[in-house]
């Protein structure tokens, strides 16, 4: 039985899942520095994160997904946060990079006021040395913003996961059209547009769980939600 859900939460994972492929190699924290919290800043002055509460029915496939991954890792290897910020802001993330040979990227899904949703890959970089690499975005009209960032750990600039190809290819936005859960609100499916390619303008979907089973070598993902914050 199919459910749909109204919850934008729920659909988060199954975003930048679609197209993630490469090689499962989870390796422990415990084994090298792991990336931490990215430092987030509105108008060049630090903002706080909070923890973003996923205690709710509507966001129980994100919190079963987020569950079932840290505790196959030993380790929080996916976390989720919450940031208010009001358009015009100007808004920087900057991801502090542990050490060489780690590939960041950001995916965006902007939600906007009229409801459509749209997924994009505005930053993917690799550094072979440590160092920071900033973000950078001025908030326009938006419901809902939200940044999937990942982490992952690869031998050289070429190696990358299927999704960073797809999106590298064109400039890509593509349309979120549907999701749906079971009754159980365990699992998910997404069905998205992309408006380039041989096939512009047909719909596909995907299943969720293969962020993990796909990504490189993923070291953190961080989820943050980017609410409406009042005048």
């Amino acid at each position: 039985m199919i459910v749909k859900q109204n919850h934008i939460w729920i659909i988060l994972p199954a975003f930048f899942l679609v197209f993630c492929a490469g090689r499962a190699c989870p390796v422990s924290a415990a084994e090298e520095a792991v990336p931490e919290l990215p430092k987030f800043y509105l108008n060049g002055a630090p903002a706080i994160l909070t923890v973003q509460d996923l205690s709710g029915l509507g966001t129980r496939p994100l919190r079963l997904l987020v569950e079932r991954n840290n505790r196959a890792h030993k380790d929080a290897v996916m976390q989720v946060y919450a940031l208010g910020a009001r358009e015009g802001d100007e808004l920087a993330a900057a991801l502090a990079l542990p050490g060489p040979g780690i590939r960041a990227t950001v995916y965006k899904i902007l939600h906007e006021e009229g409801g459509a949703r749209y997924l994009s890959m505005p930053l993917s970089v690799y550094v072979d040395e440590t160092r920071e690499a900033v973000y950078r975005e001025k908030v326009g009209p938006f419901k809902e913003e939200f940044f999937i960032i990942v982490f992952e750990k690869t031998d050289s600039p070429d190696e990358k996961n299927i999704n960073a190809h797809y999106f590298e290819e064109r400039v890509r936005n593509l349309k979120i059209a549907s999701y749906k859960t079971n009754f159980m609100l365990s699992s998910l499916r997404i069905k998205m547009k992309d408006f380039g390619g041989e096939k512009a303008g047909e719909f596909f979907e995907r299943d969720a769980q293969l962020l993990f089973d796909r990504l490189i070598q993923p070291r953190r993902i961080f989820l943050v939600r980017i609410w409406k914050a009042g005048k």
